[in-house]
């Protein structure tokens, strides 16, 4: 633990007044929403701030019982609390889409795997979700937009175009991986068949999801 402190003291004091301000606030901004994606234009910055400073921020988060993670192939970054302080109760419809986009950006590696980043239009997001049978009619543009809310705030996707149109698209980042780490298609199914079965939320460690 001393030589910890040892490396954040020594690292920070390094810093320049501006490169402090940059730690603290992008700190804070993990703390906030645990996972970062460079591929994010909004992001890139941070990305290759926290990639410089990777032992700093490291050291630091072990001190307050958070692991770190960087993963350079996907340029995503991620924190979890060792403890599990944080939970994150979604509803239903957000875990369904969540669950939904998950298994179309798994489809779309395989079909485009030269592609930088993967997306998919608003119809086909509809599509999928009235696929569930689990819903008697179309997500309101009211919902779509706090669901959309969601999504971006932790780094989920993007979109292009407005959400009244269904070919309008959302971005998928690599973050979803790591926010839903299913290995196997089949278990986003079986998932979605146990909200057929009564099974009416999901209880999202917040640490794996924001």
């Amino acid at each position: 633990m001393e030589d910890k402190m040892e490396h954040i003291l020594r690292t920070y004091s390094n810093m320049s007044t501006y490169q402090r301000d940059n730690f603290s606030r992008i700190l804070n901004r993990l703390l906030s929403v645990n996972y970062l994606c460079g591929g994010r234009k909004k992001d890139r910055n941070d990305y290759y701030f926290i990639s410089d400073y990777e032992s700093l921020f490291s050291n630091f988060l072990i001190l307050i019982d958070y692991n770190f993670y960087i993963n350079k192939a996907d340029q995503v970054v991620y924190i979890i609390n060792k403890n599990n302080y944080n939970h994150l109760n979604i509803n239903k419809i957000y875990s369904v889409v969540l669950l939904l986009l998950r298994k179309m950006y798994f489809q779309k590696s395989q079909e485009l795997q030269d592609t930088e980043f993967i997306n998919v239009t608003l119809g086909e997001l509809h599509a999928e979700v009235e696929a569930t049978g689990l819903y008697d009619k179309r997500i309101n543009i009211t919902e779509l937009k706090e669901l959309y809310q969601f999504l971006s705030r932790y780094n989920i996707c993007e979109r292009i175009g407005d959400l009244r149109d269904d070919d309008s698209r959302l971005i998928l980042y690599p973050t979803i991986n790591y926010i839903l780490p299913i290995h196997k298609i089949n278990e986003i199914e079986e998932r979605i068949q146990n909200y057929k079965q009564g099974v009416n939320n999901e209880d999202i460690d917040k640490s794996e999801i924001d």
